[in-house]
């Protein structure tokens, strides 16, 4: 009897482990059937309609998610928000920031120190043919000015499909001069700067914009219930189908990796030429998340950084497959809320915001792409420079523009304004490919370390929750715990029977 006992045990232990990691298990399952798929279609030299109807199936996946994370930002900024009161909300963005902008520089920093320990530029040989990066240079300046221009923006329907960029354009102007005289026609081209858009959505601008919605809803008080209640609504339904899509994850993963890589030229010329500097980004990646990131985080919450890390392999492997940690948020939210008990009032506000300037991958691919293209043209970086590529790399990684491959983009901004030799720089495409899902991964993992420290430093300041409740009343309860109550005038009874109804209506 006891030997069945124990058999039964066993078989209930794996049914549970199956049942709790059956996503993840078959996200890796389509991991590796797309790079057998993507190995050996190459060898067929497949058509171009061959190729678009087998990444069909990750397009239709990505247009899926895309569809709904915009709409889910906007309700859970607003509903995390409105949950907390006016104190609170500053000491949770006061955290939530600080935390940022500190893991940025300490990226770019641990990138520094293994890209002058490895020097992946010495003894390259550039055998790869490169892609050129077309198109006018930004200036430094202005991504300053686009960041401060994207915080406030003018339209917030247009926001979300759109984002202000600094657009250059030349004029000619002819200037008749007497040379000798002789009457000469001179022709000057000047270069004039002007605000434009570029089609991309401004999510820093509407988390800014959702931030004050949900202050407002709280300061105006049982008036702000009604519109509270629809976004809390509106974010739970959302959730819902995005755990539909989720499961979709393991066929999307497979067709967008067997596509990357029918997309990728000699993949043996380019691991020859960039073997160095992939082994450098990826070292520094898994330095910075598995040394640095701990230790800091230990620190901060005293709490097991593994523990953590244990519990994010989904959103782990759809930010990988995606090559978007945003794409990620929902399966990020679901494992901070439901595996590791994370308030969702410090989750719905964080983990969105992290996701709209937290680029601790893309400091660190920058930066090692700064130094090795420096180190290909023989230019030695004194402190001076390593101290502004540092700053820059820092800002640029919070701005960097919205243009395709934005991460190499912004490594020719570093060069220009180093005054370093950008002709090498198509060789950062060949890897592309993969260095840009490790690094997105890379800033999924810190997105969710984010919302856990910031709750661990906060949780003090956050008002009572009633646990028991169901999650919209939960939200309904710590609503009307921060809202001032309401002047005793004419409209009392009005407004106590809409509460009522609402709360009816609720339950």
């Amino acid at each position: 009897m006891a030997l069945d006992t124990k058999r039964w045990c066993t078989r209930g232990c794996c049914r549970d482990f199956l049942r709790v990691n059956l996503l993840v298990i078959l996200t890796v399952v389509g991991v590796i059937v797309g790079f057998i798929v993507g190995f050996g279609i190459r060898t067929l030299q497949p058509s171009q309609d061959a190729v678009i109807w087998i990444g069909l199936p990750g397009e239709v996946y990505m247009r899926m998610l895309k569809m709904m994370i915009l709409p889910l930002i906007i309700c859970s900024v607003i509903t995390g928000t409105a949950s907390l009161d006016p104190k609170c909300n500053g000491k949770v963005s006061a955290v939530a920031l600080t935390y940022l902008m500190a893991t940025n520089c300490i990226s770019c920093v641990v990138a520094i120190a293994m890209a002058f320990a490895i020097k992946p530029g010495l003894g390259v040989e550039q055998t790869e043919v490169s892609e050129k990066v077309s198109g006018q240079v930004m200036e430094t300046s202005d991504i300053f000015v686009d960041l401060i221009r994207n915080l406030f923006p003018d339209n917030v329907v247009s926001a979300c499909f759109e984002k202000a960029l600094t657009k250059y354009s030349q004029v000619e102007s002819h200037t008749v001069t007497n040379v000798s005289g002789q009457l000469v026609n001179q022709t000057v081209i000047t270069k004039v700067k002007g605000v434009g858009t570029a089609p991309a959505t401004n999510v820093l601008g509407l988390v800014l914009c959702c931030m004050v919605f949900g202050m407002a809803t709280t300061a105006v008080g049982p008036a702000g219930r009604p519109f509270f209640a629809f976004f809390n609504s509106a974010n739970e339904v959302i959730m819902r189908i995005l755990r539909w899509f989720v499961w979709t994850t393991p066929v999307g993963v497979a067709s967008l990796i067997a596509v990357a890589l029918l997309g990728t030229g000699d993949l043996g010329k380019a691991v020859r030429s960039l073997g160095m500097f992939a082994v450098t980004v990826t070292s520094s990646l898994a330095a910075y998340q598995f040394l640095v990131v701990p230790l800091y985080f230990f620190a901060l919450t005293r709490q097991n950084p593994f523990t953590l890390l244990l519990t994010l392999g989904r959103p782990w492997m759809v930010s990988f497959a995606a090559a978007s940690s945003a794409i990620a948020i929902p399966e990020t939210l679901h494992s901070l809320e439901h595996v590791n008990h994370v308030d969702r009032r410090i989750t719905r506000f964080v983990v969105p915001f992290a996701a709209s300037i937290n680029r601790d991958g893309s400091s660190i691919f920058i930066a090692v792409s700064c130094i090795f293209i420096a180190q290909l043209s023989g230019m030695d970086l004194n402190a001076a420079k390593i101290v502004l590529l540092w700053v820059l790399t820092t800002v640029i990684s919070v701005a960097i523009p919205s243009v395709p491959s934005a991460g190499v983009v912004s490594v020719l901004i570093n060069l220009t304004a180093l005054n370093i030799p950008a002709d090498s720089i198509g060789l950062l495409f060949a890897m592309e490919w993969i260095l840009d899902r490790l690094r997105s991964a890379s800033n999924m993992l810190s997105h969710a370390y984010c919302a856990v420290t910031t709750y661990v430093l906060c949780k003090g300041s956050l008002p009572p929750l009633d646990i028991d409740g169901a999650a919209i009343g939960e939200d309904i309860a710590a609503f009307e715990i921060n809202v001032p109550p309401p002047a005793a005038d004419k409209t009392s009874n009005s407004i106590d029977v809409t509460d009522r109804l609402l709360k009816d209506s609720i339950v």
